[in-house]
């Protein structure tokens, strides 16, 4: 009997994980390099894949309502997530989201209850709880996970940006023009998330033999108007560039140092992080770390649908490429 080629097949001969070869393989291969693309499709034809119809079975759940847990409703970056999940769901898919259950300790239970609620696949973005944890409350409500950016370990995510890297080149691009005194402004409360970034951050700084303060990191609620108020209170004047690591904090000090008397870029620059839309609004337009969020959500439901239909799909990390968006808010010194 001739053995059937499957994704995994491909995956291996290419070094790559099976759920960048089934986006590929599926139309959905634009976030991936011309090179990746073309290897898979040429491991496919010369291994001879072919796709099987698939036949009907109970064993196969329909997606038909999912949940969506983030952090943070006010985030846009989030809501870009939320956005990806929907563009690859389709109208048909119900989709709830929840917010705030995986950030502290003390909700657990709150997020546990969500596994009760009549679902038929979750997506889970920056959990604390442990993997083992969350597998187990998933096999016992009998529905498929997927975790973004698990905040235990980069190995227990299915998809993922990396945190570390974006640090690291946020601190290159602020230094590269020619800033020293840097502050740097993160979400409050998100420990592990913020532990990564700024690990990242202190070593893109110690490549060039400078080093980042406990006393210039700000923790500060995610959003337009705590970014604002902190800006209003002078305390970042004394810096040449404000990295903050979520574009609506970017955003609001922004405002809040045009409100003390500032020009930007010309007195501070700021450097924003998700990338958003909203970047494009501001005077100067903001320039930010690119984290192509919508991407995230597409491959996460992707992958939650692979998981519905086969409970025992390989869960290889994906990992999305990151950058800088390179705007104006970001000045050469």
């Amino acid at each position: 009997m001739v053995k059937r080629v499957t994704i995994t097949d491909i995956a291996k001969a290419a070094k790559i994980s099976p759920t960048t070869v089934s986006l590929i393989l599926n139309g959905k291969g634009e976030r991936f390099s011309q090179e990746t693309c073309e290897r898979v499709f040429y491991l496919r034809d010369r291994l001879g894949y072919r796709v099987e119809k698939q036949v009907s079975s109970p064993k196969h759940k329909q997606l038909k309502r999912i949940g969506v847990v983030i952090p943070n409703f006010n985030q846009s970056f989030y809501n870009q997530v939320i956005t990806g999940i929907q563009k690859s769901a389709g109208p048909n898919v119900l989709i709830t989201i929840y917010e705030g259950a995986n950030f502290s300790e003390e909700m657990q239970s709150g997020l546990r209850w969500i596994f009760e609620e009549s679902l038929d696949g979750l997506i889970l973005c920056g959990p604390f709880i442990d993997v083992e944890t969350l597998y187990g409350w998933a096999e016992t409500e009998g529905f498929p996970i997927v975790i973004v950016n698990s905040q235990s370990s980069v190995d227990d995510s299915d998809v993922w940006i990396d945190l570390h890297r974006a640090g690291q080149l946020a601190a290159e691009y602020l230094l590269d023009n020619g800033h020293r005194d840097i502050a740097v402004v993160v979400p409050e409360n998100y420990t592990v998330t913020n532990e990564v970034l700024l690990s990242g951050f202190k070593e893109g700084m110690q490549e060039y033999h400078e080093e980042l303060a406990e006393a210039d990191i700000y923790p500060i609620v995610p959003t337009l108007q705590a970014g604002y108020e902190l800006a209003k209170k002078v305390v970042l004047n004394k810096y040449t560039a404000v990295f903050a690591g979520g574009d609506e904090m970017a955003i609001g000090i922004m405002r809040g140092l045009v409100a003390n008397g500032r020009h930007l870029p010309a007195d501070q620059s700021v450097l924003g992080f998700g990338n958003s839309e909203l970047g494009d609004y501001t005077t100067p337009q903001l320039s930010s770390i690119d984290i192509p969020s919508s991407d995230i959500g597409r491959a996460a439901f992707d992958k939650l649908e692979e998981l519905s239909k086969n409970n025992s799909a390989s869960r290889e990390n994906l990992l999305l490429p990151i950058g800088i968006n390179k705007r104006f808010s970001v000045k050469h010194i």
